[in-house]
């Protein structure tokens, strides 16, 4: 019997201590990775600051120098101002619409359509899943069929074909949870059809709204192969990024990728702040 208890000592102390050692190296494991992880996003993004002001043209080293001129070289070149004012308009034009349209595509979809209507969520998923080369080259074909050419034009109704399947799909769930009953009661309490949306409607949708048009404002604002086919003449930011990597990795690519991340972290402050006064606001009114 003693011999028995022993032995199932014996055991439970094993067990224990495999236990304890599993946990250890999960412990050590799970840093390791995380910190590796990181390092593997961030290291580039870094590196890539470091070479915008680095004075030579090579990616070695020790540096040569520290300053500015790459940037100045950079906002001399009209190529890339108008790049970059190309590719601004063509992000603001194609997110404003893609909102518009998605936004109503979403009511009227979640909220009036009955019959068919998985048919429908089915063909608007398609330029979520197809791929960009499938999209451009079908574009391409499509614009050349109804004599429209290539162009900033034709550039737009394509980001806006893509980024509406993504504005639906945050915009229904956004619509799928609002009560339709409080717009009918305002209605009914007197208030016109213009004001149920401007007071009931829009405030709730606002959030979802927002989200979709910076979605598809970075969508459009990074889409290369699609504007690559539709672009002509003209020249957007990823487009002229490409034709500078074509003969070798310029610095001005380094100053770019600096002044978007720079852009992109001042967004992500400003949507934080804006979600913080968004809440305030429905508190006050709450």
């Amino acid at each position: 019997m003693r011999g028995k208890i022993k032995t199932e000592g014996i055991i439970s102390q094993s067990i224990r201590d495999h236990k304890f050692s599993k946990k250890g190296k999960r412990q050590v494991f799970l840093p390791l990775y995380t910190a590796f992880f990181f390092l593997y996003i961030f290291a580039p993004i870094v590196l890539i600051f470091i070479f915008a002001w680095n004075t030579g043209e090579g990616y070695n080293f020790p540096l040569k120098d520290f300053g500015w001129n790459w940037f100045v070289r950079l906002f001399n070149d009209r190529m890339a101002l108008k790049a970059l004012q190309n590719s601004i308009y063509i992000a603001v034009t194609s997110a404003t619409v893609s909102v518009i349209l998605g936004t109503s595509l979403t009511i009227a979809v979640i909220r009036g359509i009955k019959k068919f209507r998985a048919l429908i969520l089915v063909f608007l998923m398609l330029p979520v899943l197809m791929p960009s080369l499938t999209i451009g080259i079908s574009a391409l074909v499509f614009f050349r069929a109804i004599n429209i050419p290539p162009g900033i034009p034709a550039v737009i109704i394509s980001h806006v074909s893509i980024s509406l399947s993504y504005v639906f799909l945050i915009m229904m769930g956004r619509v799928e949870g609002i009560d339709i009953e409080m717009q009918e009661s305002a209605i009914d309490l007197g208030a016109n059809w213009f004001e149920s949306l401007k007071d009931i409607l829009f405030p709730v949708l606002m959030p979802a709204m927002l989200a979709g048009w910076l979605f598809s404002f970075m969508i459009s604002w990074n889409e290369f192969i699609v504007t690559y086919f539709l672009i002509g003449t003209e020249i957007t930011l990823p487009v002229y990024i490409f034709s500078q990597l074509r003969f070798g990795i310029s610095p001005k690519v380094n100053v770019i990728s600096v002044l978007i991340t720079v852009f992109t972290i001042l967004t992500v402050f400003a949507l934080q702040a804006i979600r913080k006064i968004y809440l305030k606001i429905q508190t006050r009114i709450v």
